[in-house]
């Protein structure tokens, strides 16, 4: 069969031309260290790539969610413990006042300091977490949930704004499972029974009061308080545990998602760098080659 110089010509020019290809793909992967740099390269590996960025993504936005709750119910916790504190602290002063032997300007004194623990925990009532959610506002936001005036006796909690210290704040922390991060103030500090407010207010006045008739009933309504803190410290440590360990499994599914992608869209280094000489080398053979073929002319066979 008859070869001409224009079929060979046309062979040799094919044949560098897809080396040059190879290589080029080759130095590609080489260089960007991905095995698919555009979808079709590999359209499967591509696809579950893309599977994997998504779940990644939503991982770690649920992971921030995670933490964001964390942080709230630390926060929580180290507030209401020192409101128990202050409880506490209220209840020995109270059980003091309660002895009939106590000197009616040490009773004075005990419900001055009472009034101070109430400043205390009305501050700590406002606390904020981040600047414009406060921690027991509940949905409320911009003023303080509690605000306070001075009367005769000493502080008062003033009417707040309606809605300030109700609602829940949920946080998603996974695809359609909320939890409700927050401890609504209103029914804690506010209106509940044995709400703290109202128990450190009897405490002070019946301290203040002479006779002091209405210490017993004081010291049942900061038991009551005292009780309703640890409530509802308890539960806001269940709700801790189970974000540490909500926590703990987002960390493993990052680790486990991340280490797919490596396996399914990185290069290997060492195969790369060897893959890439290989073509390398084809290609320089491809050019000495065609060369040695496409050299002769009618002027060789002459000379």
């Amino acid at each position: 069969m008859r070869v001409s110089n224009t079929t060979m010509r046309n062979n040799v020019m094919r044949n560098i031309q897809l080396s040059l290809r190879e290589m080029n793909e080759a130095q590609r992967k080489l260089a960007s260290g991905r095995l698919v740099n555009q979808p079709s390269d590999n359209p499967i590996v591509a696809a579950r790539l893309l599977n994997l960025n998504v779940a990644l993504t939503e991982s770690a936005q649920f992971q921030t969610n995670v933490r964001d709750g964390v942080a709230w119910l630390n926060m929580t916790d180290t507030t209401l413990g020192t409101v128990g504190e202050a409880l506490h602290r209220a209840k020995e002063l109270t059980l003091a006042g309660a002895n009939s032997t106590l000197p009616p300007d040490v009773r004075a004194y005990n419900s001055r300091e009472v009034d101070q623990l109430m400043r205390h925990v009305i501050s700590l009532a406002n606390a904020s977490f981040d600047g414009d959610r406060t921690l027991f506002g509940g949905t409320h936001h911009g003023s303080r949930p509690f605000p306070s005036s001075e009367g005769p006796g000493g502080v008062v909690v003033d009417v707040p704004t309606a809605g300030a210290g109700v609602g829940r704040i949920n946080y998603e922390i996974l695809r359609g499972s909320e939890l409700q991060v927050n401890v609504e103030g209103d029914s804690l500090f506010r209106t509940g029974a044995g709400n703290v407010f109202g128990a450190l207010e009897m405490a002070r006045n019946a301290l203040a009061a002479t006779p002091t008739a209405n210490i017993q009933d004081a010291i049942a309504a900061l038991d009551q308080a005292l009780g309703n803190v640890l409530d509802a410290r308890a539960t806001v440590g269940a709700r801790q545990n189970r974000l540490a360990m909500t926590e703990m499994r987002y960390q493993e599914e990052q680790s486990t998602l991340t280490e797919l992608k490596s396996k399914l869209g990185d290069v290997d280094m060492a195969e790369a760098i060897m893959n890439f000489n290989v073509r390398e080398h084809v290609y320089q053979a491809a050019l000495g080659a065609a060369a040695r073929v496409m050299q002769p002319t009618l002027l060789d066979f002459l000379r």
